[in-house]
């Protein structure tokens, strides 16, 4: 085990290394050299602590997590749901267009480090003070302009936004897998409610029989009518519980159809909800999780991002080379005569450099190295936040695991308690009251099993969505 957990931390603190957390980043030297290493090695404490627990509760009969996760249910009509979903949501359109800017801004990056060349016309009457005649000067043709990437500042805004495409892409990846978790969720959720309604049903004939035979009761006098007026709670109090379920059944299914980016309610029919769990995610190592996460390669591809443009801010304090070509026709003629065009050609070279500019370059420095502070803050938050997110979701399995066998075996007992109870009253040993209460018991137990069986198949779904992207 001593060996196991070494084998973790190795492999954390080479992705921390890997991507600057640990001051390895040339650009974020300059500025956290001396604050960052304290909290990159909380963040390993914390990561050790949390991943040695997490790795040993998976076991090696579970199964690799693809990017279709949700047909491990082998639920057709989950599948058309989230495939439609898939296809119509809005989140998830809004992903995409993001997408789609940020890699537009990569082919604009790309496009700057290339020479220009534009068509240029120009028309300029002028006045010579010395004769007091008006000039005509007309030039029609082209010129050329590219700007020597001599220090890497353009090659740094390119590599700026890949990384920010890159950040956009695992979002529109994340943004997939929290969809379809939610179609899952709240789809499994509508089944739990549509069977909890059936036998909260129950429940209510039974309560409304037990509330006759205690009005009979009194009425022979065999009975107070405390009894009665229980059973009239009872049965009221039951109404109102069928009532919130049926406000919540309403409820999910406009969450469905927002989900499915329809303003239709969806129908889903009358099915029973399936105990044929699928297996937990195969076992695999704390940095393989964090490599298959979206949601941390995104922060991870946005520390990329900030750190390449804190690299571009300093550039800034480099000369600029800049080559220039000119070719166009010019004509010059008095006001009203004409003149032959001519041919001018010119090139030349520009060298800037920045001497004074009120700090505009410095204070853009500060900025982008406090957005890449940030950027790796953000990024250490999600790895604890994966590395959390998956410890919980397999604890939450195992415990609704065995939450749901006792309350299977709660249920097989009740089920017999109520066949013994309608048995000593056929023998006339009991009466029908006792009948009743144990039927009522058994429904109570039905129903409990059957959010735990909603609970294990939410817990599932979390399983999944902790466990779901791509290498």
């Amino acid at each position: 085990m001593k060996k196991h957990c070494s084998t973790i931390v190795t492999s954390c603190l080479r992705l921390l290394l890997a991507t600057g957390l640990l001051c390895g980043g040339a650009n974020l030297a300059l500025c956290h050299a001396r604050s960052e290493p304290v909290r990159a090695v909380t963040t390993i404490t914390a990561i050790t602590a949390i991943t040695a627990h997490a790795h040993e509760k998976t076991t090696a009969d579970q199964h690799k997590v693809t990017d279709r996760w949700w047909q491990d249910f082998a639920d057709v009509h989950l599948n058309q749901l989230i495939e439609s979903a898939l296809a119509a949501n809005h989140d998830l359109g809004i992903a995409t267009a993001r997408l789609e800017q940020a890699r537009a801004l990569v082919d604009g990056a790309n496009a700057e480090r290339r020479p220009r060349l534009d068509a240029v016309a120009t028309a300029h009457r002028s006045r010579d003070g010395a004769a007091s005649t008006m000039l005509d000067r007309t030039a029609l043709g082209l010129r050329a302009a590219w700007e020597v990437d001599v220090f890497g500042r353009a090659a740094a805004g390119v590599s700026a936004a890949k990384a920010e495409a890159e950040s956009a892409r695992h979002a529109w990846e994340a943004s997939r897998i929290v969809l379809a978790a939610d179609v899952a969720t709240t789809y499994f959720e509508l089944r739990t409610l549509e069977q909890r309604q059936d036998v909260l049903s129950e429940v209510i004939s039974i309560a409304q029989r037990q509330l006759e035979v205690s009005l009979r009761k009194l009425e022979a006098g065999s009975a107070s009518s405390l009894d009665a007026e229980r059973w009239r709670a009872e049965l009221a109090q039951e109404q109102a519980s069928k009532a919130q379920l049926d406000g919540q059944y309403q409820s999910g299914l406009h969450r469905l159809s927002i989900l499915l980016g329809s303003s239709q309610l969806p129908v889903l029919g009358k099915q029973q909800i399936s105990m044929n769990f699928p297996a937990a995610p195969g076992t695999m190592l704390p940095i393989e999780w964090l490599e298959r996460r979206p949601d941390v390669q995104r922060q991870a591809r946005a520390l990329d991002a900030a750190l390449a443009r804190a690299g571009v801010a300093r550039r800034e304090l480099y000369p600029s080379l800049q080559i220039s070509w000119s070719g166009a026709r010019e004509r010059l003629a008095e006001k009203g005569a004409s003149a032959a065009p001519g041919f001018a050609l010119g090139y030349g070279l520009s060298l800037n450099l920045p001497i004074l500019d009120g700090g505009r370059i410095r204070s853009n420095i500060e900025l982008h190295d406090a957005r890449a502070k940030e950027a790796m803050s953000e990024y250490e938050k999600a790895m604890l936040t994966a590395l959390i997110d998956v410890d919980s979701r397999l604890s939450l399995w195992s415990a609704t695991g065995v939450a749901l066998e006792q309350w299977q075996r709660a249920s097989i007992a009740a089920e017999l308690a109520s066949r013994h109870a309608a048995r000593l009253y056929e023998a006339g040993v009991t009466d029908l009251s006792a009948v009743l209460d144990a039927r009522r018991a058994q429904f109570k137990s039905r129903d409990a099993l059957v959010q735990a069986t909603g609970a294990r198949w939410d817990a599932a779904i979390g399983l999944r969505r902790a466990f779901a992207g791509s290498l």
